[in-house]
């Protein structure tokens, strides 16, 4: 089964630069969000004061910051590149253009302004109380999820269901976040979502909304259905977390929960699967009610730790977001298709970012 993103660059058996020699070093090593669960070992130092040289490891908590110390650079380095120019020779910058492709290019997710109000929204809502103690609880789950496989994690190489999943989407869709491939996967150094996906619609022109980026009625996925991916049973859900008004890289500081409104079903195989960011008032099912396959559960919504309207969807070990290892997942009777390839219909597929998926099957 194929795992690689099928339009990720052939990789090469030997690098040919120090740049893809340190690229594959960087993949040798845990991501940043799993060193910055060594901050823990600092506890202890606060709690015992024989134990107060411990304190220093308090310091790998900054380790969490580097994903908006990295999104941040990246800004700041296209803005500076525009303002000032790059000379290049004839030819070099549309080759250097065609290297650096990637497979959700096509999709428009707005502007630097938008992007840049997006990551100035997730470092101010860092210190937002809820946010934070999320967070927190997010790195300590890392630690008995680990002790839990012995540090062999599952994989998308590895790893099997006797599940049959499907898309739990109607009509065509999206990927614009999420693979099992590290390099695009949704938050490979948050376990619980290391094989996450965020699906929305985009149409033609990679755009997911027909007009300006404003009320989240405006997207062509918000109140659409979303289904049971499998038979199963309702473990939680909840359904009274407001839709945010403002999309466009802003987020809610109210939120109550990075989810939002979320349905969590056990698949009873030790499989659960977690829909969230769902319309208020939209969700259908109750814990403990018992739901088929391809069942409406809820409609697509702004609720939560979102920027826009979209599904967010993964599969998990636990019922619990917090200890739950995010777990690959495989779709049957998937179509895919991307601006760049010819559609695909295959029995049991991943998917992964920048394709179009839809289910073909009943």
């Amino acid at each position: 089964m194929e795992t690689r993103h099928p339009l990720a660059p052939d990789p090469e058996p030997e690098p040919a630069d120090d740049s893809e020699r340190l690229s594959g070093i960087r993949r040798l090593f845990p991501s940043p969000t799993l060193i910055a669960t060594l901050g823990f070992l600092s506890v202890p130092g606060f709690l015992y004061e024989p134990l107060e040289g411990l304190q220093v490891f308090a310091l790998f908590f900054l380790a969490g910051l580097w994903p908006l110390v990295a999104g941040i650079g990246g800004l700041v380095y296209g803005a500076v590149r525009n303002a000032t120019g790059t000379e290049t020779e004839p030819g070099a910058e549309a080759e250097a253009a065609a290297d650096e492709v990637e497979p959700t290019d096509w999709i428009d997710s707005g502007d630097r302004a938008v992007n840049a109000r997006a990551l100035v929204s997730m470092l101010v809502l860092q210190f937002q109380p809820i946010l934070l103690v999320t967070g927190l609880l997010q790195l300590a789950g890392h630690i008995p999820i680990v002790a839990r496989y012995r540090g062999d994690l599952p994989s998308a190489e590895t790893y099997e269901s006797d599940v049959d999943y499907r898309l739990p989407l109607e009509g065509t869709w999206t990927v614009v976040n999420g693979s099992p491939d590290r390099e695009y996967s949704h938050s490979w150094g948050l376990l619980t979502q290391r094989y996450a996906y965020d699906f929305v619609i985009t149409d033609e022109a990679g755009r997911t909304t027909a007009g300006e980026r404003g009320p989240p009625e405006e997207y062509y996925c918000f109140g659409e259905p979303i289904l049971a991916p499998a038979d199963g049973v309702v473990v939680s859900t909840r359904d009274n977390h407001r839709d945010y008004h403002r999309t466009n890289g802003w987020m809610d500081p109210l939120q109550r929960s990075i989810l939002g409104n979320h349905v969590v079903i056990d698949h009873e195989n030790g499989e659960y699967s977690v829909l969230a960011h769902l319309q208020r008032g939209s969700v259908a099912v109750e814990p403990g009610e018992r739901v088929e396959r391809g069942q409406q559960v809820a409609r697509c919504g702004n609720s939560g730790n979102t920027t826009e309207p979209h599904l967010h969807f993964h599969l998990q070990d636990r019922s619990s977001f917090f200890l739950g290892m995010g777990l690959p997942i495989r779709f049957s009777d998937v179509r895919t298709d991307h601006p760049r390839t010819a559609a695909e219909t295959r029995e049991e597929t991943y998917v992964h970012a920048g394709q179009r998926v839809a289910h073909v099957g009943e």
